[in-house]
């Protein structure tokens, strides 16, 4: 596994909150935060419970110089995150973002929302100018999503080319892929 050149790319994450349990609340910071310090670089995390706060934190993410991994941690369903318990399409989202994310990584942590048409996933990339989106088929475990979700961070930082960092990827990983549903998609 010849992974040793770095292609830095700042993580920003989007978090909503996993259930009402504002005391014992589970969160992706430690896996962001130790993938940022593995590889000495900075990330962003921001809380999103409402549509608005949502397009708020993506306006400002979109002036961020060295960003390029967008990690969206909501739940889903299949084409949609879900954001105050509503749902909203990934269309709904592409808008929100419009090309302020050209050649970024958008990895949907969240259950199904890649279970949907192959189209639906095209034109959201068309429409953002993204360079690749990743995200689960299927109904995740906590702990094997987080897993893989960390493993991700990490490989994402070593490929300026990701159909070859998926390749390999897919490779290592076979396993735990299968159990996800994990999916890539490129621009």
């Amino acid at each position: 596994m010849a992974r040793v050149k770095r292609y830095r790319k700042k993580i920003a994450c989007l978090e909503s909150l996993w259930d009402n349990d504002v005391e014992k609340r589970l969160s992706v910071i430690p896996i962001v935060e130790l993938a940022s310090k593995l590889h000495n670089l900075k990330f962003t995390h921001l809380t999103c419970n409402t549509k608005e706060e949502l397009k708020h934190n993506l306006k400002k993410l979109k002036r961020k110089p060295g960003y390029g991994i967008l990690y969206l941690s909501f739940h889903g369903h299949p084409g949609e995150i879900v954001v105050d318990g509503s749902k909203m399409k990934i269309e709904s989202l592409a808008s929100f973002m419009g090309t302020g994310f050209t050649d970024w990584i958008i990895h949907f942590g969240s259950c199904k929302t890649i279970d949907m048409e192959r189209n639906r996933i095209v034109d959201f990339i068309e429409a953002t100018g993204v360079s690749m989106v990743l995200g689960y088929r299927r109904k995740v475990c906590w702990a094997e999503a987080t897993a893989l979700e960390f493993l991700l961070l990490d490989w994402l930082q070593s490929y300026k080319d990701m159909r070859k960092m998926w390749n390999s990827f897919r490779k290592n990983y076979k396993d735990l892929i299968s159990i996800t549903g994990l999916r890539a998609f490129h621009g």
